[in-house]
């Protein structure tokens, strides 16, 4: 009994996804040669925050973890400056694009109408993303204004991408309880990490890439926001 106990707790470790099975701090990124101060693991949706804040230079640098509800879907992270919610998020979604890259967008989430990809109200520095085991990771560095030492964040994962635009995701309990405050004042306030090449921002870079185009992803109003919307509800759910 004892042997073949043993054998069930082994089937099942090797078929854990590797996405799931990792923690924060055992957690690699294959592409960017970053290190942080500071990382958790979310409390929903198997996902993890690695994180740097820089308090002389007031930026925030943050590598964003989990795994898609399906292969060909796609998560979000998002700073809410006015609510712990949906309503307010600036929000930075990462998914496949049809050439087989990971590109991030920016969504500044005003309301539950009819939302197209946007500028955020906090300045984007650098962003990025990379697929590796089943999971996308996020990474960013923005520019925070003076005000509170904790930050409303909320993330999200979808199953879908219907051409370029995020499918509504599920509305399980992890799904509504994907926010949480992110302390900055008591962590470590050292120099931002080194960033690898291609992930450092340009002299006077704002909101960068992927935004052309954008108005005619979401022209239709019947996107994951409006179809959202139509139902009395929001992609984050909360």
């Amino acid at each position: 009994m004892a042997s073949l106990l043993l054998l069930l707790v082994a089937t099942v470790s090797l078929l854990s996804s590797p996405a799931l099975s990792l923690t924060c701090k055992t957690q690699p990124f294959s592409k960017h040669n970053l290190t942080f101060p500071n990382c958790t693991d979310l409390s929903t949706l198997d996902a993890s925050l690695h994180w740097n804040y820089d308090a002389a230079a007031k930026t925030l640098s943050v590598a964003f973890t989990a795994p898609p509800a399906k292969p060909d879907g796609w998560v979000a992270w998002a700073l809410n400056p006015t609510a712990t919610g949906m309503v307010g998020a600036q929000s930075l979604v990462a998914f496949a694009a049809p050439n087989g890259s990971t590109i991030v967008k920016t969504y500044n989430i005003s309301s539950y109408g009819p939302i197209s990809e946007s500028p955020i109200s906090y300045r984007v520095l650098a962003k990025s993303a990379e697929s590796s085991k089943g999971a996308i990771t996020i990474f960013a560095t923005l520019a925070l204004p003076e005000g509170p030492a904790a930050l409303n964040q909320v993330w999200q994962v979808g199953s879908a991408v219907v051409d370029g635009v995020p499918a509504k995701h599920a509305f399980a309990p992890d799904n509504l309880a994907s926010k949480s405050t992110l302390q900055l004042a008591t962590e470590a306030e050292g120099g931002a990490p080194a960033p690898a090449p291609g992930f450092a921002a340009a002299p006077g870079a704002g909101q960068s890439g992927n935004v052309s185009g954008g108005e005619s992803a979401w022209g239709s109003g019947l996107g994951v926001f409006g179809i959202c919307a139509m139902l009395g509800v929001s992609i984050f759910g909360i």
